[in-house]
């Protein structure tokens, strides 16, 4: 490699692009036009510490944007003799793009006789603050990728020159590092968290506005901001925006263009309506305590609200009254209470010993429906519900149902004779039920009912209809629309009473998110991304059946970036089920070459959907340059109640089966797999398959799991909802009477089985799977001296939600795979070094 005695004599020398295996000249750059910057006033007056405003100080107060597509550019590479042409006080700006194929380090190093800021993915590196030929040198971690480098120069007196190099480390010289002019890049982890998103869209009754929330976290700091708009379909433009941030639970009225909304003050709330034509806000009421929600009557003559009221603190100690008493929210209550729009009259509806969640209001506003729940635990599902109609004059209850195991959600039909109702297909016992003999329905697979309210006779609409129901919504024009769990899709279906048959609306998206109909017109608006596309806002005619896009909101960050393909692919397994499954190719993809896979599944019973982004962003993955295999094994919802039936009392079993036996059909299907590094990650559910599948083969060389269960046992009785999900995961089984499943399928008792590499990740503060269950099993495989792992995410429950920890923790996953499928152990011992303890 070429030794130096300066970097300096680059100016003096000439100097090939490729200056090393592991080192760049950055001749070539995009250059702006040169912009006059003039010192303000007084600039030559000390301030009261005694310091002069430098042109150092008029870069960094001047707002300069570091994006890209705000300017125009030229190309230029720099000769031997490094000039830029530009005159003494005019900045120019320079920027091009450093790309790696793995995490890197190395130094960047930039000679200039200008004062300068040099930025690297948008954050400030070094300034140099005075005029006069200089060498400055910034240490650089760069993540797989690529990463723009920008440069603010402002002219002296002298010729301007510029020169730069990067110089990677040389445990890093088999890098593959380049240096470009393209913004084109690959999808990064940022993309992913940061960013503008649309987290909800509202039609009003009349179906020409749509009230879109919109929430922006900006990159690297984690921080939100959010607001709200307002968009008139008929014009097609934006008539307002909404950012007082004080400003919650804004909805449409029922059958009115107008608004309603919440201001807190003093820990009460005030609700008020506002009227888009006229511009008129009227306040509702005032001052109601432990507030939380509120519904609309179809009249707009009351609102229903829920009072939300917490239980008095039980001291040092505290006596538990059940299992779910154990959650410190149990004792907590909710109620109900009505507030009269014309008087500002409230009415408390609802009190006593339960909680009452409120259903729907009936058309007429005569009526409401709500439910409270009791424990029970001499019964699977533990919970019984009762359902009532309450008159609201008289505020006499009528009993529609009594301790109900299976409640379900409810909502009337237009004419307030009907319910749809929501819940598994046990809800009115065997009547729902569609599974083979000595098979147990799957509680989480949720299906749709008709409830008469006068026979008190139910009829089961989607016994037969393999999707599992997301959501339903019985419109005013008599019309069942519902958004359903199809295989690894979200889709949405129109029911026909009539016919009692269902017909798909085709959508331009793999995943539905929400979707929200008009009153009184055949238009609604939905929220929906794909693989490879993120969430978008659509209007949906109804009666065409055509949608028309309304917004993108990070149409412009995506814009220059390049994804691999996406292909399904599935297979048949030993028992002739088709399991469903598909790959994503990493962008750039090389025939012939091989690549590192990476194998995922669900956890708890959904399938692993084909949403953008997400918990674990699979084109992430393959942007790191790994071939993603994800599938749907036995017992996920959305492929028939037979299918998902398999997931009860399944642990350890045909799930697991069919990921060992289609990776297997994989690998020998895909020559470009290498079939040598080849890993596996799951979490929660699949936190614990994961564990489970280093016991039963020596297939993953290594293994990620998340939030796993090591002991089935010990999961059911200390996480606040383990034995409830067990109610449906393992009905009617317990440590006493199914061994077999809570000793023998448990991976932390078949620990000495283990094969390979595991690391095991959790949340310190889980109340879900406690950390306990990786930690027992850590311990288990330490003693055994197993090739184990474990990172502790400080404070976070079930999911890793905090914007500073998500990204370590993403960072960790992905250096784990790389040190053990890619033999690149560097990031991960950056992360983590070793330590004598």
């Amino acid at each position: 490699m070429m030794k130096r005695t300066g970097f300096l004599l680059l100016f003096l020398i000439a100097a090939q692009v490729m200056l090393g295996q592991n080192q760049i000249d950055l001749r070539q750059w995009n250059l702006t036009v040169p912009q006059k910057l003039n010192l303000p006033a007084f600039a030559d007056s000390p301030n009261v510490e005694g310091e002069k405003f430098e042109t150092a100080d008029l870069l960094k107060h001047a707002q300069i944007s570091l994006k890209f597509a705000d300017y125009s550019w030229t190309s230029i590479e720099l000769g031997q003799d490094s000039l830029i042409t530009a005159n003494a006080g005019e900045m120019v700006v320079l920027t091009g793009f450093l790309s790696t194929d793995r995490w890197t380090k190395g130094s960047l190093k930039l000679a200039t006789n200008a004062v300068c800021e040099i930025y690297v993915d948008g954050e400030l590196q070094k300034t140099q603050k005075e005029a006069g030929l200089s060498e400055n040198k910034v240490e650089l971690k760069l993540q797989s990728g690529k990463h723009p480098v920008l440069v603010k120069l402002v002219a002296g007196e002298d010729s301007l020159k510029f020169r730069a190099e990067f110089t990677a480390e040389e445990e890093f010289e088999t890098a593959e590092i380049d240096w470009s002019l393209s913004p084109n890049r690959y999808l990064t982890i940022y993309d992913v968290l940061a960013g503008k998103d649309l987290s909800s869209a509202k039609v009003s009754p009349s179906g020409k506005y749509v009230l879109t929330s919109y929430s922006e976290k900006v990159e690297k700091t984690g921080k939100s901001k959010s607001w709200q708009e307002i968009y008139d379909l008929e014009q097609k433009r934006s008539v307002a925006i909404l950012r007082n941030p004080g400003i919650s639970q804004i909805k449409w009225l029922p059958t009115s263009d107008r608004l309603s909304y919440v201001l807190w003050f003093d820990g009460k709330a005030d609700l008020y309506v506002y009227d888009l034509a006229s511009g008129v806000e009227t306040q509702v009421a005032e001052n109601l305590e432990d507030f939380s929600g509120y519904t609309w009557a179809d009249s707009e003559a009351f609102v229903i609200y829920s009072r939300s009221v917490k239980a008095e603190k039980a001291g040092d100690l505290k006596r538990i009254f059940g299992n779910d008493d154990r959650q410190p929210s149990f004792r907590n209550r909710s109620f109900l209470s009505k507030i009269d729009v014309a008087t500002g009259q409230v009415v408390p509806l609802t009190a006593g010993s339960f909680s009452s969640s409120l259903h729907d209001i009936h058309p007429d506003g005569s009526k409401i429906l709500f439910s409270t729940r009791r424990m029970d635990y001499a019964e699977v599902p533990f919970s019984k519900q009762d359902l009532y109609e309450m008159n609201l004059k008289t505020l006499v209850l009528d009993t529609i149902w009594k301790d109900k195991l299976y409640g379900g959600s409810c909502q009337y039909s237009p004419d307030g004779t009907q319910l749809l109702v929501k819940g598994g297909p046990e809800c009115f016992g065997p009547l729902g039920v569609n599974v083979s003999d000595g098979r147990i329905p799957n509680s989480y697979d949720s299906q749709l009912f008709l409830f008469d309210l006068k026979t008190r006779e139910a009829e089961p609409i989607t016994k037969n209809f393999d999707p599992s129901v997301d959501d339903a919504s019985w419109t005013q024009g008599n019309r069942i629309f519902l958004s359903a769990v199809e295989q690894d899709f979200k889709v949405l279906y129109e029911f026909d009473l009539k016919k009692k048959g269902f017909r798909k609306i085709e959508l331009p998206v793999e995943v539905l998110n929400s979707i929200d109909f008009a009153n009184s017109k055949p238009v609604a608006v939905f929220t929906g991304n794909s693989q490879q596309m993120p969430k978008k806002l659509f209007a949906l005619d109804l009666k065409k059946e055509s949608s028309k896009l309304m917004a993108f909101p990070q149409k412009e960050q995506f814009e220059d970036i390049e994804f691999g393909t996406t292909k399904d692919w599935n297979f048949t397994n030993k028992s002739g089920t088709s399991i469903s499954g598909r790959v994503y190719y990493p962008p750039g993809y090389e025939a012939g070459k091989k690549y590192p896979v990476i194998v995922n599944f669900y956890g708890g019973t959904s399938p692993t959907d084909r949403s953008f982004g997400g918990r674990y962003p699979k084109n992430v993955w393959a942007a790191g340059g790994y071939l993603v295999y994800v599938m749907q094994p036995s017992g996920a919802t959305g492929f028939g109640q037979d299918f998902s039936a398999l997931h009860v009392n399944g642990w350890g079993a045909e799930a697991i089966d069919d990921i060992i036996e289609g990776t297997e059909k994989f690998l020998a299907a895909h020559p470009e797999a290498d079939a040598a590094n080849v890993g596996c990650i799951g979490a929660s559910y699949g936190g614990f398959t994961t564990m489970l599948l280093q016991t039963r083969t020596d297939l993953f060389k290594t293994a990620i799991s998340h939030a796993g269960i090591s002991s089935i046992t010990s999961y059911w009785g200390e996480g606040y909802w383990g034995y409830s999900y067990n109610a449906g995961a393992a009905k009617f089984s317990y440590p006493w009477n199914r061994k077999d499943i809570f000793v023998d399928n448990s991976p932390l008792y078949n620990a000495d089985k283990f094969n390979n590499s595991i690391l095991l990740l959790h949340g310190t503060a889980d109340t879900n799977v406690p950390v306990g269950e990786s930690l027992q099993y850590y311990a288990a495989l330490k003693l055994l001296g197993k090739e184990v792992e474990m990172v502790l995410v400080e404070g976070e429950d079930h999911w890793v939600l905090d914007y500073d920890k998500r990204l370590k923790w993403h960072y960790t996953i992905m250096s784990w795979f790389d040190k053990k499928l890619k033999n690149q152990p560097q990031q991960w011992g950056d992360l983590y070094p070793e330590k004598n303890l």
